[in-house]
């Protein structure tokens, strides 16, 4: 029982976190389970459960985790000097996407999602998480005659189309799905100037 204790409390959270986003690229979501995830690092379910409270509360805090890095990539975004504020706006469209069907982080997302219906704190940190790339929208795009507005319509609209990549629906590539919503994000940032800022 000792040696046990011992083991888990030598596990840091990160490994944990970690091999839950592993699982989750290799298999899915469908199969993780504590038990499943404690097997995978050496620990038994039950001193997963002690970290994390709840599947719930496990994949929360692996979602939460893995945006750290790209709370990272979006502030190299804000502060990059020789990019335009259209180009910026440009990653950070191509940087809120997933990759491709499957996409882990996305995969999560979505299940977060669901699970917010019926749990008011899933709900709450899924927004909570959220906030960061809305904050750092406004800041990209400055002056604005409806900040909050645009930056609504242009999150609902990178959702849509993240769905659609992530579940691998029928449709225009990844690439050109990123084209036509930079294309509409820059056009409705920058209404005034008349300038195609797509091209860079």
């Amino acid at each position: 029982m000792a040696g046990t204790r011992r083991k888990r409390l030598e596990q840091p959270r990160e490994v944990v976190l970690q091999a839950a986003m592993d699982a989750i690229a290799e298999h899915g979501l469908a199969p993780l389970t504590m038990a499943g995830l404690g097997k995978r690092i050496g620990i038994s379910g039950g001193h997963v459960a002690y970290y994390f409270g709840s599947k719930e509360q496990l994949l929360v805090e692996t979602l939460r985790w893995s945006e750290l890095g790209f709370a990272e990539r979006r502030r190299a975004l804000l502060t990059a000097p020789d990019n335009s504020a259209a180009e910026r706006l440009a990653g950070y469209v191509d940087l809120y996407l997933p990759d491709e069907r499957a996409d882990p982080r996305w995969t999560l997302w979505l299940e977060v999602w669901t699970r917010s219906l019926g749990d008011p704190e899933v709900l709450a940190a899924s927004t909570e998480i959220e906030g960061p790339w809305m904050a750092d929208l406004r800041a990209m795009i400055g002056p604005h005659p409806d900040p909050d507005g645009y930056v609504l319509r242009l999150h609902a609209l990178l959702d849509g189309l993240a769905t659609r990549i992530v579940i691998g629906a029928p449709g225009p590539s990844r690439a050109e799905i990123v084209r036509q919503a930079t294309e509409f994000a820059v056009r409705e940032a920058f209404p005034e100037s008349g300038v195609d800022h797509t091209n860079r």
